[in-house]
């Protein structure tokens, strides 16, 4: 009894300690976020007080800016500037009028370098070297007025200065000295504390008569050198505060480049502070009242619910249980442990064709069976009392009997489920003989597919071998048509030219003979090149690669068209460095052959031939160019200009070899071998063909 006591105090305390934790939290918060909201506020406000008073300040000064203007074209004065010294008092005269009616400090005409020539008050109050400055900085900055303001005695001087021109020469300048305190007039109707100070960081205008310039200024290191106090707020925003006399302020600062002035505005956080201490109090009295009234409902409903919690439990496990096993949409069976069902929802019921009664009498190893009849889950179902620990099963495919003896397969699965302190089971069964058929259906249609795409795919092989005795026959007969034409040429020839010998004999003309014999020769030597071109087509692929030096290779290939050579522009761009390359000597040499003689073909008839030869290390390749200026070749033969038996060539001229052939070498070395037409830099086509040869590096 003291235990419970004990333990019901202790509940009591801790709930205590989580109440005062959670309204401290909450006191806390409400602080905090009321704090960031009205610095916030108070930060936004002060940015735009901030950058009104820039822009009156702007635009007080602005309105002095015409003012020198109305010295420059003055005749007078100008007069005086020329050397009329006559002119002194009228040109004084003018300018203290004009110094009254605009209310300035002080108007005065200056030489080109910055000495005083006339001026509307004494001259006492002009410093000389404001005179040099103005004049300097006019230089600087050119023809157009140019300000400077400077700080003697913490007052600020403000001078507008414009150059006065004689036939674009200057002659002199005309400066006015503005009074700058009244800027502060107008702030003080606003009741708002902003700030001045320049470069040296001293302050020298004050909206305020309590915090005036000099009383800043007088501070310890003074006010504008003294770093303010920074604040982070949590949306990121940082607040820089001042302390003056026993008030905080919100600081907020721009400076203007070009004068070299800081303007400050501060807003006083009094009022926010006081805020956020009565958004305090408040929160303290409504979270302390939303206690009381939590506390008063929740004993009354937890009265309340006492009494009906049983009850609904009771009400709420039957209802569920009933809908779930009514609105399934697989069969569901409760059974005790000695198998007999006890509760079945209408899907089952369904699926086994059972009625109400038959459920009353039946077991549930009774509705599946196996074609033998001794199967696992009936053996289970037959003996749940003797299995006391054994797992789950699930989804498992057997056999089940409707009540009219017919078959059908089902998915089984069988749980352990306590209920009402006594072992029951609960077993799922859905129905799956729309998937077998569909199964079986597919079976059939993929062994019916696997056959047919057997039988295709022998058709496909038988297609594709006489496709490939096609082609070969196409191929034969094209190259024998080619080497027909070829040879019979020269064969005719050879036959005309032995009778005439016949007659030339007889004759004994043996000059003519002696001619003719020479045209045999060639005939023949004709014919036997084109018997080389077939047997070197049929070369057999090299056994080994070789590391091969391409500038030795291109330097014989160079000397032995040397004479073909002659008048044709020839450029060689071969780094000295190069690496040999992975290949056959002979055949790179019969492959860097056959472009340079294709090339120099190809340019023949062009009136400035030009050949350029490029080699470049890439990656581990080597890039070989082959470039002319020559015919070119059609966009039609770019495709099939390697294949054997392609020449754009005369009849007799050649078998179409010569390309087909290098190509193989190429390949035989592990290479590619590409052709294309030439462009200029605009993407239109150029004269001639580029051929690039990529090799591997040794």
């Amino acid at each position: 009894m003291r235990g419970a006591i004990l333990s019901k105090r202790l509940k009591l305390l801790l709930t205590a300690s989580v109440v005062i934790i959670v309204i401290a939290a909450g006191i806390v918060a409400t602080r905090e976020v009321s704090r960031q909201w009205l610095f916030e506020n108070a930060q936004s406000q002060g940015e735009d007080r901030l950058l009104k008073y820039v822009g009156d300040i702007r635009r007080a000064l602005r309105r002095y800016h015409y003012l020198p203007y109305l010295v420059t074209d003055h005749q007078p004065s100008r007069k005086l500037l020329t050397g009329d010294n006559s002119l002194h008092d009228d040109v004084g005269l003018y300018l203290a009028q004009l110094d009254k009616a605009a209310n300035t400090k002080g108007w005065y005409i200056l030489t080109p370098k910055g000495n005083l020539i006339a001026s509307s008050r004494k001259h006492a109050s002009w410093q000389k070297a404001d005179g040099q400055t103005i004049a300097d900085k006019l230089v600087r900055q050119g023809g157009e007025v140019v300000t400077v303001s400077k700080i003697v005695d913490g007052k600020a001087r403000y001078f507008l200065a414009a150059p006065m021109y004689s036939k674009s020469v200057v002659i002199g300048i005309a400066v006015v000295k503005v009074d700058l305190s009244t800027l502060t007039e107008s702030w003080l109707a606003e009741n708002e504390l902003v700030l001045i100070s320049h470069r040296e960081q001293k302050f020298f205008l004050s909206s305020s008569q309590r915090y005036s310039a000099e009383w800043l200024n007088s501070q310890a290191q003074g006010m504008a050198q003294q770093p303010p106090s920074v604040m982070q707020l949590a949306s990121g925003t940082t607040l820089s505060t001042w302390q003056l006399g026993q008030e905080d302020y919100l600081v907020q600062t721009v400076q203007l480049d070009d004068l070299k002035w800081k303007i400050y505005y501060l807003t006083p956080l009094k009022e926010q502070i006081q805020t956020v201490y009565w958004l305090g109090v408040s929160t303290v009295i409504l979270m302390v009242s939303m206690l009381i009234l939590g506390l008063f409902i929740y004993e009354r409903r937890q009265k309340l619910r006492s009494k009906q919690l049983l009850q609904e439990l009771v009400i709420e496990s039957e209802y569920w249980l009933r809908r779930m096993f009514s609105k399934t949409n697989v069969g569901l069976m409760l059974l005790d442990s000695q198998g007999k069902i006890g509760e079945i929802n209408p899907t089952a019921m369904r699926y086994f064709s059972l009625s109400d009664s038959m459920v009353e009498n039946i077991f549930a190893w009774q509705l599946f069976e196996t074609t033998a009849g001794n199967s696992t889950v009936m053996l289970l179902l037959k003996n749940l009392a003797n299995h006391h620990e054994w797992g789950e099963i699930t989804a498992v495919e057997v056999m089940a009997r409707r009540s009219d003896g017919s078959r059908f397969p089902v998915l089984f699965s069988i749980t352990s489920l306590p209920w009402h302190d006594e072992r029951h089971f609960l077993i799922t069964a859905i129905d799956i003989s729309k998937r077998k058929k569909a199964e079986n259906a597919l079976r059939a249609v993929n062994e019916q597919l696997e056959q047919r795409v057997q039988e295709r795919t022998r058709a496909l092989h038988s297609a594709q071998e006489e496709l490939v005795q096609s082609s070969k026959m196409a191929a034969l007969g094209r190259m024998s048509s080619a080497i027909t034409h070829e040879l019979n040429q020269p064969l005719t020839g050879l036959r005309t030219l032995l009778s005439s010998n016949e007659l030339l004999i007889e004759r004994g003309e043996t000059k003519i003979l002696r001619a003719n014999m020479k045209l045999v020769d060639t005939l023949v030597e004709r014919m036997a090149n084109m018997t080389s071109q077939l047997k070197t087509f049929a070369f057999n692929r090299p056994e080994q690669l070789t590391a091969t030096s391409l500038p030795d290779t291109l330097q014989q290939i160079l000397r032995i068209h040397q004479q073909r050579l002659q008048g044709v522009d020839v450029r060689i761009r071969i780094p000295s460095h190069l690496p040999d390359v992975l290949g056959e000597p002979q055949r790179l040499m019969q492959v860097l052959g056959n472009l340079i003689s294709n090339a120099l073909d190809a340019v023949a008839d062009t009136a400035e031939p030009s050949l350029v030869i490029t080699a470049s290390e890439q990656g581990k390749q080597v890039i070989i160019q082959v470039i002319d200026n020559g015919c070119g070749i059609s966009e039609s033969m770019l495709d099939n200009m390697f294949e054997p038996f392609q020449t754009s060539k005369k009849m007799g001229e050649g078998l179409g070899l010569g390309l087909s052939i290098t190509a193989n070498n190429v390949r035989d070395m592990q290479g590619t071998i590409r052709a294309a037409n030439n462009v200029d830099d605009e993407g239109r086509q150029a004269a001639g063909v580029t051929f690039t040869v990529v090799m591997q590096i040794f």
